[in-house]
């Protein structure tokens, strides 16, 4: 039965701190000559500690406690330590252990040595071993030969650590030191270590800086020893509660000497366009920009999303490993909105990378400089079952070279539905009333007629009528619903044309017309969709398949048929299907399947397309893995090109991953874009990745790539 001594929390431990008091529990407690001797599951706790051992003496005149076998320790929420033997001392804190083993449950590191101290601000380790992997034989570990710890800011700071994976030494430092919380701390991040063949050895050494919870930011120098050296950096803000920014910009230097060898590298077999690769990007988001000021309850959002660069090596030459768009696109967006209306402003900025060697540059790239929209949400015209919504739209289409326009777009649907025989049945009306006004600049009639096209007006109203249905019927051992129905087409009154494929300027350059609108025919079209579920309402099937026929023309539109199938709940299989009356041929076909098991995982695309213009699409992209035993994992992925016969990516890669630590080896052959002086091109490069992290300090990322020339040689 425990024996409680109180007493010295009130007395003899209140020379210690006023704030902190310390309280007995132990099965035997004895006191003689100002020594309290607790023996036989001793507790120790006050509000910061909670200790037990086997056995505690306290000196009450020098304030000093000693725990001897099996004493554990927790201080706080997150650190747990275990010893064989441990001294506190009361009037400074200070802290003798020996055979410690200490544990932070937050990070789930921990810590062992034979001997130890502390005082307020560090733990002083000789001997100490670290890791985050299974304590009795840990994949990976470091030993230091004396290690310090801050017990303010958990940072741990190393000497002489060697790292080893299992028992075997792997590399020596002569300082190591490592955050073992959470919190944001400046310093060197993980650097970048890799190899290219023409770009030699490459090295990045991120910076971090931490000086604010309201803002960090983070200098990437980097150097690739035959081809030049850049610097990246990126600075991250917190101005509000509902706004946060960033701004990242960076810029490479290329070597004259790689400049020129790259001729050879590309399709182009030009040089590149720029010796010096720059660019910025700038991002702001805020939820609330005016509404604080006019007291008003609606909903608002603002963003800047802006990128300005000079070629396309300023996203490549980032190290991020992505696969970046040739567009870039840069955008300031504003809104307000309401229960019952929306109004927005919208500016979109584009960067057509592929174009930024040609003679025009990126002069022709249609701009969207601004666009305001105000809608009404779908809402009741007084009338029952009567709904109707408003959208008008401006538009401002600019650029430097070609056609560019201001154009103005009224769209007002209106929906009427009436359900028959008991709703068995529903009947719906649909009218669509669309108008735009549309004022060119540098437009011509047609390319053989110079006469300025100046203006056009177009309306068009546009009727549907719908008779559907929707039915479900239970079985034994599954569940069914189909919707079915059929559709009439009628298109209304006309006035004006939009159809034309091209528009042409005053030089006679065509151009994809981008005010292009098509028309609906007058077409009856029957649809179908249905599902089946299991019992306890896990999804197996969902088919849907329409078919149209055009009135005026008697012919048959496009048959298009679907069918998703989901015999267990890791498997599935899909195939889309359009099919073409007019031209007797498949226009359209999507085909997959994707399985994940326990030890295997599949997923299986094949996509082909029979373009208008007679071009034919056909490529098939696959990815797949197997886990191994010891926690290893074997994938790899492929896309090929079944028209022209030709690999467009492929990679293997082997990971292996534990919590504590992973690793992944990828060999990666790809097609990466480049701005060469004569447009846009592209090189092969054959890669070797290899990816090493170890928790919760961050890891090595290693790259070895090989460029191939515009024969195919290495």
């Amino acid at each position: 039965m425990y024996r409680k001594i109180f007493l010295c929390c009130a007395v003899n431990f209140s020379l210690f701190a006023a704030t902190q008091n310390f309280e007995f529990l132990a099965d035997n407690i004895s006191h003689e000559d100002g020594v309290i001797v607790a023996d036989k599951n001793v507790v120790v706790y006050s509000q910061a500690y909670l200790i037990t051992a086997d056995k505690a003496i306290y000196d009450q005149k020098n304030q000093i406690v000693e725990l001897f076998g099996n004493v554990n320790m927790m201080k706080g929420a997150g650190e747990i330590s275990r010893s064989n033997y441990a001294k506190l001392n009361l009037k400074n804190n200070d802290l003798d252990l020996k055979s410690l083993f200490m544990m932070n449950k937050d990070m789930e590191i921990w810590l062992k040595s034979n001997q130890s101290n502390s005082d307020s601000k560090y733990y002083t380790i000789k001997q100490a071993i670290v890791s985050s992997c299974n304590v009795n034989d840990p994949d990976w570990s470091i030993s230091a030969s004396s290690t310090k710890l801050n017990r303010q800011s958990k940072f741990l700071h190393m000497f002489n650590p060697v790292f080893r994976i299992g028992n075997v030494p792997v590399f020596y430092l002569p300082y190591f030191g490592f955050s073992i919380d959470k919190h944001r701390r400046s310093g060197l991040l993980t650097p970048e270590v890799g190899y290219r063949k023409k770009e030699g050895i490459y090295y990045k050494q991120p910076i971090y800086f931490a000086p604010y919870d309201e803002f960090d930011f983070q200098l990437d120098p980097q150097v690739r020893t035959l081809r030049g050296a850049g610097l990246y950096s990126g600075f991250r803000f917190v101005d509000s509660e509902y706004s946060n920014g960033a701004i990242n910009f960076g810029f490479f230097n290329d070597k004259e000497s790689y400049r020129r060898n790259q001729t050879n590298s590309n399709s182009n077999n030009s040089e590149l366009k720029n010796k010096l690769h720059k660019g910025i990007e700038v991002e702001y988001n805020r939820d609330n920009l005016f509404k604080n000021y006019f007291n008003f309850t609606l909903q608002e959002g603002f963003l800047l999303d802006a990128t300005v660069l000079n070629d396309i090596e300023y996203l490549n030459l980032q190290g991020k490993n992505e696969d970046y768009d040739s567009l870039v696109t840069s955008k300031l967006n504003y809104y307000i909105s309401g229960d019952e209306n929306y109004f927005g402003i919208y500016s979109n900025y584009y960067i057509d990378t592929e174009k930024i060697g040609n003679k025009n540059g990126n002069k022709d790239t249609l701009q969207e400089l601004p666009s305001l929209q105000y809608h009404k949400f779908l809402t009741d015209l007084w009338i029952p079952n009567i709904l109707y919504s408003v959208d008008l739209q401006s538009h401002r289409y600019d650029r430097k070279i070609g056609v560019s326009a201001v154009q103005n777009e009224l769209n007002i649907p209106l929906s009427l539905n009436i359900p028959l025989f008991d709703d068995y049945f529903t009947f719906s009306f649909y009218n669509n009333f669309y108008a735009t006004s549309i004022n060119y600049n540098n437009k011509t009639n047609s390319r053989l007629n110079k006469n300025n096209d100046v203006s056009e007006q177009y309306i068009n109203i546009e009727h549907r009528f719908d008779m559907h249905s929707d039915v479900a019927k239970s079985y034994d051992n599954f569940f069914h619903t189909i919707n079915y129905g059929v559709e009439y087409i009628v298109p209304g009154y006309k006035k004006g044309d939009l159809s034309e494929d091209f528009i042409y300027d005053q030089d006679s350059v065509a151009y994809e017309n981008f005010l292009y609108k098509q028309e609906r025919e007058q077409e009856l079209r029957m649809y179908l969709t249905q599902y089946l579920y299991t019992s306890n309402g896990r999804k197996i099937l969902k088919h849907s398949i329409s078919q149209g026929k055009y009135i005026k023309d008697s012919e048959y539109g496009d048959l298009k048929n679907s069918i998703f199938l989901y015999p267990f709940s890791n498997l599935s299989l899909y195939n889309k299907i359009e099919y073409s009356h007019t031209d007797d041929k498949i226009r359209t076909i999507h085909s997959g399947i994707n399985y994940t098991g326990d030890i295997f995982s599949l997923n299986l695309n094949h996509t082909l397309k029979n373009n208008i213009n007679f071009q034919k699409d056909s490529y098939l992209t696959s990815s797949a893995s197997i886990n191994l035993p010891r926690y290893y994992k074997l994938s790899g992925s492929w896309q090929y090109d079944l028209q022209n016969n030709k690999t467009k990516m492929w990679r293997a890669g082997l990971n292996h991953n534990r919590k504590c630590w992973n690793y992944n080896f990828v060999y990666q052959r790809d097609i990466e874009p480049v701005t060469t002086s004569s447009g846009s091109a592209t090189k092969k490069t054959d890669g070797f990745y290899l990816y090493v992290n170890f928790y919760p300090m961050g890891g090595v990322h290693y790259d070895f790539s090989i460029e191939h020339d515009s024969t195919g040689n290495r």
